[in-house]
């Protein structure tokens, strides 16, 4: 199993584009949390409050959508360059390789989760420090550790969704459907099930501040079975089907 990981370490590594896209994220939440100082919907009063902490450090998790391109990269791309064939031959249990693929994700998630949790602490104790507000450093530490794990998943998820689906594009495109519209539609419909939805649990988890969520925790739980439920569809999926 440790050469598989190594090997999709080293395949992940040689290619620049999912580090690109991991690292937009860093301007993109710079952007959204700055915005929302600089436009009053989080003013200093707020910035003194847990749940207007909160809501500055929860931006931290809007990028986490590229984390989870990152994973379909890696989850998609051989089906992609036609390379699959080959890695199957080197290895016939497939469930291995997926397995392999999600391990590597999980690493590569939380690199970049670590990355984002500094700097999404850093922005915040900046902006409260221009504000003159002490910023509340348990909360600070709890949304910290939120995003790595939901930066963790995401990538995870999109190893899975890739795998599934085999196509980046498609993979891509069905995570911002329904990650953008087809939850916010679901949540409209069916109130009662809307925190039970992977963004409004992933959302809990990076510790936004919501009435309508899960506690930390309990969206940690949600997000992780539906991850978990997609890595099992992605193994059940790549074991039965024919490469061709």
């Amino acid at each position: 199993m440790i050469p598989l990981i190594r090997s999709e370490l080293l395949k992940l590594t040689s290619v620049r584009a999912p580090w690109w896209t991991a690292a937009a994220q860093v301007p993109l939440f710079a952007m959204a949390a700055s915005g929302a100082v600089v436009s009053g919907a989080l003013t200093a009063e707020d910035l003194a409050t847990e749940a207007g902490l909160r809501l500055l450090l929860s931006h931290g998790g809007v990028g986490a959508i590229l984390s989870l391109c990152v994973g379909v990269l890696l989850g998609a791309g051989e089906f992609r360059h036609g390379t699959v064939l080959d890695t199957f031959l080197s290895e016939p249990r497939r469930e291995r390789v997926v397995a392999a693929k999600l391990a590597v994700a999980g690493i590569a998630g939380l690199v970049i989760g670590m990355v984002m949790a500094v700097a999404t602490v850093g922005v915040g104790l900046a902006w409260c420090t221009a504000k003159d507000v002490t910023m509340d450093w348990s909360v600070a530490s709890r949304s910290a550790l939120g995003i790595v794990a939901w930066q963790a998943l995401f990538t995870v998820l999109g190893v899975a969704l890739g795998a599934m689906l085999r196509s980046q594009a498609v993979a891509v495109t069905t995570a911002v459907v329904w990650f953008f519209i087809a939850e916010t539609a679901l949540a409209q419909l069916m109130s009662t099930v809307a925190r039970w939805l992977p963004a409004n649990a992933a959302s809990a988890l990076g510790y936004a501040s919501s009435d309508g969520l899960l506690s930390q925790t309990g969206g940690g739980l949600v997000l992780l079975g539906w991850t978990l439920a997609a890595a099992l569809g992605a193994v059940v999926l790549t074991r039965r089907r024919d490469l061709a």
